[in-house]
């Protein structure tokens, strides 16, 4: 079967606002009389050494945020710059700038962003987050460590309160925000998500011979849910600390169901600029996405290529992009993020995401100007200690 009616070009639509909202250069028109390329040309404006480097910082600059948990499974907090090894496409990079939470001086912080989905949720798991949030948040009196806020997800935004570390206020606004939470779109006519056997069922794919307007409301979702984590990473560029994702809830569709037609070149195409655009803009805000109570609901989990992790590794190729290489797993695998697929003890869960706040380094290196847009990179970062284990972005794509 077919694509619903659009999806191409609400697709194609997606990366001309991605474009827009990462600033492509605008060229200037020419007049059509002029006919030497030098003709009018405007005065080269002469800029000093700083200003030379702040250009190329901005353009081949690379910040990550990096985890590191010791043999032991405990968040590593002592390290130091010469314990750290980055290698890009398996070349040295020179580290030329480090600092640790503990050591941050520059006055910015962790904030935590904890994002309810109404997209993709139903109304049961959205009221069954809701109250272990609570609870976690009545567990303590004392102030919160960190500024945390609560985001909902309703359309193609994620509507967000003020990030507060006091849990009065933050509780006060997620009763308002808990008072009127339910499933919203397409998904609020799917049944099966409040199956009263398998409360936790959220598999829309995971059932053949689906109708049109199943397969249609799987294709809303999915633009609904990229297009508003691409505008709110976009609009949170220039964030300066670390911002911390807890994502609740199954994520969206892959895409991947036999009922599908196979993507055409220029819609894996698109698919690909719309992950440059995303990828990139997640990497400017600093931001780690962390997939809480959030199984894979592939639709055929048998076949390797229909499942979450086969989206893991990222793309080199623009013809091979897929939708799924878009999927809340994917990006959360690519931020360094957790994966938590268990809809059990949520709780804990939320107290291991926030903890990671507690912990993370922050290094920067200088990578050359890509050969194409969009040039894929693998990404590794290696700490000199025995049994100790990284989370960091694992590859990135260069624009330019």
């Amino acid at each position: 079967m077919p694509r619903a009616s659009g999806f191409s070009a609400l697709v194609a639509g997606m990366a001309v606002v991605v474009l827009c909202l990462r600033g492509a250069p605008r060229m200037p028109a020419q007049s059509q009389t002029e006919t030497s390329p030098t003709a009018h040309a405007s005065p080269l404006i002469p800029r000093t050494a700083d200003e030379r480097e702040q250009r190329f910082r901005a353009q081949h600059r690379f910040e990550l945020t990096v985890q590191v948990a010791d043999a032991a499974g405990r968040p590593a907090s002592n390290l130091h710059a010469a314990d750290f090894t980055v290698l890009d496409n398996e070349q040295a990079r020179i580290v030329t700038s480090f600092q640790s939470a503990a050591s941050d001086s520059s006055g910015s912080t962790a904030t935590i962003l904890l994002v309810l989905d109404t997209v993709n949720s139903s109304t049961r798991q959205l009221q069954s987050f809701a109250r272990t949030i609570e609870q976690v948040l009545r567990a303590e009196d004392s102030t919160l460590a960190y500024p945390v806020s609560i985001g909902v997800l309703y359309g193609s935004s994620i509507d967000v309160d003020a990030p507060t570390s006091d849990r009065s206020i933050l509780l006060g606004n997620l009763k308002v925000r808990a008072a009127r939470l339910r499933s919203t779109g397409c998904v609020e006519s799917e049944q099966q998500l409040e199956a009263p056997r398998v409360p936790w069922l959220v598999g829309i794919g995971t059932v053949h011979g689906l109708s049109p307007d199943a397969l249609d409301c799987m294709n809303q979702r999915f633009i609904s849910s990229v297009t508003a984590l691409t505008m709110f990473a976009s609009e949170h560029a220039d964030g300066t600390g670390p911002l911390l994702v807890l994502w609740f809830g199954p994520g969206w569709p892959l895409l991947t169901n036999r009922e599908f037609r196979a993507d055409s070149q220029d819609l894996a195409r698109n698919f690909f600029t719309q992950l440059v655009g995303i990828s990139t803009a997640l990497r400017e805000a600093h931001i780690t996405i962390d997939a809480l109570a959030s199984p894979d609901n592939s639709p055929e989990p048998e076949q390797r290529d229909t499942r979450d992790v086969a989206f893991f590794a990222g793309v080199s190729d623009e013809n091979e992009a897929r939708a799924g290489n878009l999927g809340l797993h994917a990006l959360a695998h690519q931020t360094g993020g957790r994966i938590l697929s268990s809809v059990w003890k949520l709780g804990d869960q939320i107290h291991t995401c926030m903890a990671d706040a507690d912990s993370y380094y922050r290094l920067s290196f200088d990578f050359p100007p890509a050969a194409n847009y969009g040039e894929f990179h693998a990404l590794a970062v290696k700490v000199d200690r025995p049994g100790f284990t990284v989370r960091t972005t694992p590859f990135y794509y260069a624009e330019q």
